[in-house]
């Protein structure tokens, strides 16, 4: 407690305050009612950003259609492969059954957006990679031109979709900006492509002629196309 007059503090059960001598009324310790007050935490209003995004109403309704529209395909040919042979093993059941899986995968996951946009674009194309590895693999017996040529050039176009989905989702890129960019992916695609084709075919004489005719092409236009965006983007400011 503490004095009304001159703020002393009190002792319990004095009837005058020691410094004054004075018998004010005893006003209540200020401290006291700052400790009983509750102690509030300020609210985390940033929320924290997961990597798997929930799916929409719309990206629900959606992925629930296509699925049953591509599962009774593969539940009817199944049964009639088990019924003509009491196995499953026709080689085409497995060609329609993966090649349902792949529509799936290319149509389902870029509608419900569980994932970023360049996540997805690799994972639909590497479906697809697969399903071709898995194909050339059944009629040639041999994978040596798939894992050489064909393998690595769906890498890159992987790369390069999965590059695009990301300018795309982040609207950094916009009007002719995003064509450059293509253009000169393109360019460089031409040189990697050039590359894979003399070393498996030619055997490891790199040539790079129509190749480097390509990526001159694709270059200027990069050029072009770029110096038209800038115009523009200087032009609207």
């Amino acid at each position: 407690m503490f004095c009304r007059n001159c703020g002393t503090q009190i002792p319990d059960g004095a009837n005058a305050c020691p410094n004054c001598l004075a018998v004010p009324s005893i006003a209540p310790d200020p401290n006291a009612a700052q400790a009983t007050q509750p102690v509030t935490q300020p609210e985390n209003t940033e929320e924290k950003k997961s990597f798997f995004n929930a799916p929409g109403k719309g990206g629900k309704s959606y992925a629930a259609i296509v699925s049953a529209l591509l599962l009774l395909p593969a539940i009817f040919i199944v049964t009639i492969d088990y019924i003509w042979n009491y196995h499953i093993d026709w080689e085409a059941t497995w060609y329609i059954v993966g090649a349902l899986l792949v529509i799936w995968i290319c149509s389902v996951l870029p509608a419900i957006k569980i994932t970023p946009a360049p996540v997805t674009a690799i994972i639909c194309f590497m479906s697809a990679a697969l399903y071709v590895m898995y194909i050339v693999r059944q009629v040639t017996g041999s994978m040596e031109w798939f894992t050489m040529f064909a393998l690595p050039v769906l890498l890159i176009l992987a790369v390069f979709i999965g590059l695009d989905s990301a300018l795309i989702s982040s609207t950094k890129l916009s009007g002719l900006a995003l064509p450059a960019v293509v253009s000169a992916e393109a360019a460089v695609f031409s040189i990697l492509w050039g590359f894979l084709w003399d070393n498996y075919y030619h055997h490891g004489v790199i040539e790079l002629r129509f190749s480097v005719i390509c990526a001159s092409g694709f270059l200027m236009l990069t050029v072009i196309l770029a110096a038209l965006a800038y115009v523009k983007n200087v032009n609207k400011k």
